[in-house]
C-alpha cells in the first residue's frame, strides 16, 4: 500500500522504518522534505558518510555492491538514488533495477527517488512494477502531489500569522489561483509578499503587485480579457506574455482551455449540475475556480458562439503550425476574432 505524505510522517515517527521507499509526484519541494525525513529516521541528522546517493547514469553493479556492504560506523545507511530514467534504461537495467527494488538488506535503507523526471504511477506500468517489487519485500511506495487547494490555503494562512501578517481565506485562494500549486513557490513568493506588507494584511492589491504570477494564470487572465470584450487590455496582457518569452503554441492552447470550460458550464448548466460539482466530474479539483469564472460568464453565450470560438481557436492552431504568419499577428487577430463573435454571435473572416 502506497503512503501519502501524512502516513509517511506517522510511520517514521512510530519508528517504522523499511527496508526500501520508491518516491514519486509532481510537487518537489514535497518530495524532497519526505526523503530528507526517511534519512534522518534512518542514521539521524548530518550523518554524512551513512549518505550515499547515485545519480541516473549510474552504474547499477556498483549501487547493488554499496547496498550490500555494512557500515562502520552505524547499524544503518541510507543509499539514495536520484531521477533513474526507467523509460530509456534497457530492459536488462530496468530487470537489474526492479532485482535491487525486491531486495531486503541487513544494513542499508534503499530510497529510489524521482524528482526532475515525474512519473504518474497510474500511466506508468515500469512505475508500478518498481512500487511493487518494493512492497513485496516490506517496503513502501510514497506518492506525494501537490496538497489539496484547502491544505494550501490553512498552511499560508499560517505561515502569514507567524510573520505577524494577516491573510484571508479567499486571499490565499486568490493567491494559489494566480501563482501556484506548488508549495515552495508559495512559500518563496508569501516570504516576499510578507516583507513587503512588514505588519499587516496581504490584500489582492498587493498579491497582484508583488506576487509573480504563474504563466497559466497569466493567460488566463489574457482569455478573461477575451470573454469580457476588452480588446486593449487583452493585448496589454499579450505584450506581457511575450515579454516573458511565453511559447505563442501555449498561449493559443491555454486560450482554447478557457473556451473548454465555458462549454463545460454551459453543458453543467443544461444539466442542472452546479460547477463546483462539475468541477469533480471533470477533474478539476485544484482548478474548481476556472469552471466557476467560466459559469458567471455564460450569460453572454450561446451554443453557437461557442462553435464559432472554437472554429477560430483551431483555425489559429493550424496557422500557427503552418509557419506561414508571424505567430504574433496570428494570436492578435485570434483575440480580436474572439471578441467580434462574443459581441455579434458572428464570424469575423
Amino acid at each position: 500500500m502506497a503512503l501519502s505524505e501524512k502516513s509517511l510522517k506517522q510511520s517514521l515517527d512510530n519508528g517504522a522504518i523499511l527496508p526500501v521507499y520508491v518516491i514519486v509526484g509532481n510537487d518537489s519541494f514535497l518530495k524532497t522534505q519526505a526523503m530528507n525525513r526517511i534519512i534522518k529516521a534512518a542514521i539521524g541528522e548530518d550523518d554524512g558518510f551513512n549518505l550515499v546517493t547515485f545519480e541516473n547514469d549510474c552504474d547499477l553493479e556498483v549501487l547493488y555492491n554499496e547496498l550490500s556492504s555494512c557500515s562502520f560506523t552505524s547499524d544503518k545507511k541510507c543509499v539514495v538514488l536520484s531521477d533513474y530514467d526507467v523509460d530509456k534504461c534497457s530492459k536488462n537495467e530496468f530487470d537489474s533495477l526492479l532485482e535491487l527494488a525486491g531486495t531486503k538488506y541487513e544494513t542499508s535503507v534503499f530510497i529510489i527517488y524521482f524528482d526532475a523526471i515525474v512519473y504518474d504511477p497510474k500511466k506508468s506500468s515500469k512505475i508500478k512494477e518498481l512500487m511493487k517489487a518494493a512492497e513485496g519485500v516490506g517496503g513502501s511506495s510514497v506518492i506525494i502531489d501537490h496538497r489539496t487547494k484547502e491544505e494550501l490555503v490553512r498552511q499560508l494562512v499560517a505561515s502569514a500569522k507567524k510573520r505577524n501578517c494577516t491573510l484571508s481565506n479567499s486571499n490565499a485562494s486568490y493567491f494559489i489561483d494566480s501563482c501556484s500549486t506548488d508549495i515552495n513557490t508559495l512559500l518563496n513568493e508569501l516570504e516576499k509578499l510578507c516583507l513587503y506588507v512588514k505588519q499587516g494584511e496581504i490584500t489582492k492589491e498587493i498579491i497582484d503587485s508583488v506576487a509573480v504570477k504563474s504563466v497559466e494564470a497569466s493567460i488566463f487572465d489574457l482569455s478573461k480579457k477575451i470573454i469580457a470584450g476588452d480588446t486593449a487590455g487583452a493585448m496589454k496582457l499579450l505584450d506581457d506574455l511575450y515579454y516573458m518569452r511565453v511559447a505563442p503554441d501555449l498561449i493559443i492552447h491555454q486560450i482554447g482551455q478557457a473556451f473548454v470550460d465555458l462549454y463545460r458550464a454551459s453543458a453543467a448548466k443544461k444539466q442542472g449540475v452546479a460547477p463546483e460539482s462539475a468541477a469533480q466530474d471533470f477533474n478539476m479539483k485544484n482548478t474548481a475556480f476556472r469552471l466557476k469564472n467560466a459559469s458567471y460568464q455564460l450569460g453572454k453565450y450561446d451554443d453557437n458562439k461557442i462553435k464559432l470560438s472554437f472554429d477560430a481557436i483551431i483555425s489559429a492552431e493550424r496557422e500557427n503550425k503552418s509557419y506561414s504568419t508571424d505567430a504574433r499577428v496570428i494570436i492578435e487577430k485570434l483575440i480580436v476574432r474572439l471578441i467580434y463573435i462574443m459581441k455579434t454571435g458572428e464570424a469575423l473572416d
